[in-house]
């Protein structure tokens, strides 16, 4: 119900429940095997000995400094089929175990099982025809495999957060070819224009000498990658021909390619919203079979001796948080809005919020508490008064402060090779000593077990503990066990401990929202980055297969060109490890022109074109601005919640700490911000919604990168003033437009999920979110 795995819910209405049961949970307990299979898959493309190998030479791939390879060892032909073999009988195993519990019909219904099963012989014919080709009665040549990009693809399958990121994408698709084909009449009217304006100058004589050359010039310059060097003669010729190429750009980088940013956020909202939406209707379902099951008697409600049993049992399973017994009664209470010591279908369907609460753990009792008298005395309960104290974490925080100093200035000391760095070595170990003195006044302060509970102090714990043996052995015996007291990762080790120093911040208002935003946001954003990767590992295959082994020392085309000129001949697709790293660079956009060019010489076509800008088009326009979608709204998300939050807490002030209820389907709270304040106040003042709709209006409507061309335009025809006066007049005459549109496209978006019915809203400072507090269910459904 939580995530989406487990059991399909048509199999919990059959007689043979129990006997499937039983099959998926010995299914789920080779869960880890499954996982590493599909890691291994991905690592096989590393390790694997590209095929280009074999057209040259047999040793060709032995001599790695002549063809600038990686330095990861590969695998002979032998031991690559060997690993490939266990991994696709493993594949097999799990691909086809689920027809134990799912059954012949229920598992062909599902599509992603036939891809799966498609993949699989494909695969199997691959594999055969590999070991053919390694047999010395085969053939002689193999020009490409599909194994590579069938794993990639089966690792995607396999992670259900992956393939939500892939029907995502594929949500987004058709707009985003709409604004791409904007994009590419923008690029081809320009370069048209280009190519006329500049035919019987020095530019064009020597950079725009044919539209295809011009058209790819202007395409790089829309990246920026080439300027300015590519309008330099223009610009030689007459210093006004530097407007047609500003404008060019301004419209391009701030204009277009922030309409891509803003169509894919669009796009990417909208596909979230449906995804959320199929979510809350399948955990519904499901939880409203499984209270069904255990409602044996049909009463319609759940007593708590049955939701402890149930409590119990789902301590079982791995994917669930562990719940303790002193838990039971608090989800029990929790659940339990109505109060009646029962738990109806709507009370039911929180279960899996209520399980994921964290309630406050009672104090345990500290072994120090059998010696009351030493324990309980006097001058013991002041001191455990001030390590509980704030003032003793600002002391230990001046500590750190000043372990900081000392381990830059010994790092300093130590690249210099000057005699004074054991001087630091001296102050650092000591610094190692009082931080055991600070954990044992914690554990004694707090008991062992309490002090155990924070991951900080676990983290502590170990790290001080660590150092301060590694330390002690390098001062007893600096020739003995080099591995413990190996100075390098020592002090790498304190500079770990110096991350405590980010618990500083937490203390300035202003920043601690930003850091918990952003220590939430990791997780999430990894679907996200693994998505790239994939793509990266599809193109890096590609790459091997088109361009491998045309960057060698013995090639004389590689002489003159941007990869040898600039230094780049390690960063090349001879192999797999060098062409993620390749491709990353292209990612970021590093000078990228240079690979495209010269591959584009070295294979003498340029069709190899084709490869680089589509992969532009894929990873840096459409991939790199999802992530930039995801986290603007992940962002507004979490921001929205700590606004909640907040009202929370001053409602429970102004109302006396009234109980939290909880609406149930159908049941609205109010949703636009600043209404139940407004109807208190009656006034307009400090209103942080109005204010931030306002705002957003005024960045939206005045556009000042979008807006500049118009200006310019307009003050060339009729002057400057006049420009400014009629963009002025423009913003006053559209501003009550804007904002009715936006406010109406915000009702319709409100009313519209209101209709769906079964989501709960709660207020917040500037909208409204769906409970529970997960991201993927905390979707902004109104921006």
């Amino acid at each position: 119900a939580e995530d989406g795995i487990g059991l399909p819910e048509q199999i919990l209405d059959q007689s043979n429940f129990q006997s499937a049961a039983k099959s998926y949970f010995v299914f789920i307990q080779f869960d880890f095997i499954w996982s590493l299979n599909y890691f291994a898959m991905i690592i096989l493309n590393f390790l694997e000995k590209p095929l280009w190998c074999t057209n040259y030479s047999t040793d060709s791939c032995n001599d790695r400094d002549y063809y600038f390879l990686g330095q990861l060892p590969y695998l002979t032909g032998e031991e690559s089929l060997i690993y490939e073999g266990i991994s696709l009988f493993i594949l097999v195993i799990h691909t086809f175990f689920p027809i134990s519990y799912e059954g012949y019909c229920l598992y062909w219904k599902s599509l992603l099982n036939r891809l799966k099963v498609a993949l699989l012989l494909i695969w199997v014919a691959d594999i055969l025809v590999y070991a053919l080709y390694l047999s010395p009665v085969g053939f002689d040549y193999l020009p490409f495999r599909i194994a590579p990009y069938i794993r990639v693809v089966f690792f995607m399958l396999n992670f259900r957060e992956l393939r939500a990121t892939i029907f995502i994408l594929a949500g987004i698709l058709g707009t985003y070819l709409n604004v791409l084909a904007l994009g590419l009449l923008f690029l081809l009217f320009s370069s048209w224009l280009a190519y006329v304006m500049f035919e019987d100058t020095q530019q064009g004589k020597t950079v725009f000498t044919s539209y295809g050359t011009t058209l790819y010039q202007m395409f790089v310059l829309f990246t920026t990658s080439n300027n300015p060097d590519v309008w330099i003669p223009a610009y030689k010729a007459s210093r006004w021909f530097c407007l047609f190429f500003v404008l060019y750009i301004l419209l391009g980088v701030y204009f277009i390619t922030n309409l891509i940013l803003a169509v894919v956020y669009d796009s990417f909202k909208d596909q979230l919203a449906k995804q959320v939406s199929v979510m809350d209707s399948t955990r519904r379902q499901i939880l409203e079979k499984a209270f069904n099951l255990i409602d044996k008697h049909n009463r319609g409600f759940l007593d708590e001796e049955q939701c402890i049993r149930l409590f119990k049992e789902l301590n079982k399973y791995r994917t669930l948080p562990e719940i303790s017994r002193e838990e039971f009664h608090l989800i029990f209470d929790e659940l339990d809005d109505s109060h009646d010591f029962k738990i109806d279908l709507n009370e039911f369907f929180y279960l899996c919020n209520a399980i994921a609460l964290k309630f406050p753990k009672e104090e345990r009792e500290s072994c120090f508490e059998y010696f009351p008298s030493v324990y309980n005395s006097p001058c013991s309960k002041k001191l455990k008064g001030f390590v509980q104290s704030p003032m003793f974490g600002y002391i230990i925080s001046s500590i750190l402060i000043l372990n900081l100093f000392a381990v830059i200035v010994e790092t300093t000391l130590d690249i210099e090779n000057n005699s004074a760095q054991k001087v630091w070595q001296e102050v650092e170990f000591v610094f190692g000593w009082i931080y055991v003195l600070e954990m044992a006044l914690k554990i004694y302060s707090f008991g062992f077990e309490n002090y155990w509970r924070d991951g900080q102090n676990r983290f502590d714990f170990m790290v001080t503990w660590i150092i301060v043996i590694g330390e002690t052995l390098t001062f007893v015996d600096p020739q003995g066990l080099t591995f413990l007291s190996n100075g390098e990762w020592i002090r790498y080790l304190l500079l770990a401990r110096m991350l405590r120093l980010i618990r500083l911040l937490m203390y300035i208002k202003h920043y601690r929202a930003f850091i918990a935003t952003f220590i939430t946001l990791i997780p999430s954003l990894m679907p996200y980055l693994g998505t790239i990767f994939c793509i990266l590992c599809i193109f890096c295959s590609l790459g091997v297969q088109i361009f491998g082994g045309l960057v060698n020392a013995g090639n004389a085309s590689l002489d003159g060109t941007d990869l040898s000129d600039d230094d780049y001949l390690l960063f090349n697709f001879n192999d797999y490890p060098n062409g993620m790293v390749t491709l990353f660079n292209l990612l970021v956009m590093g000078n990228w022109q240079a690979w495209m060019q010269s591959y584009k010489e070295l294979t003498g076509t340029a069709w190899s074109l084709t490869y680089f800008v589509s992969f532009y088009l894929i990873t840096v326009l459409l991939l790199l601005n999802l992530i930039v979608a995801f986290v603007l709204e992940a962002f507004f998300a979490e921001m929205d919640l700590k606004s909640l939050d907040n009202f929370e807490e001053q409602d429970k002030e102004v109302q006396g700490g009234n109980d939290r209820r909880r609406s149930v389907g159908g049941r609205l709270y109010l949703a636009l911000s600043g209404v139940e304040a407004s109807s208190r106040a009656s006034s307009t003042n400090n209103n942080a919604a109005l204010g931030a709709i306002l705002n957003q209006q005024f960045i939206i409507q005045l556009g000042l990168f979008t807006a500049l061309p118009m200006i310019v335009e307009n003050s060339l025809a009729h002057g400057f003033l006049q420009a400014i006066w009629d963009f002025l007049t423009m913003q006053l005459q559209l501003s009550s437009v804007f904002y009715t549109f936006s406010m109406g496209t915000r009702a319709h978006y409100f009313g519209r999920t209101t209709l769906h019915g079964g989501a709960k809203y709660r207020t917040t400072g500037r909208g409204f979110v769906v409970e529970p507090k997960g991201f993927a269910e905390n979707y902004r459904l109104c921006s």
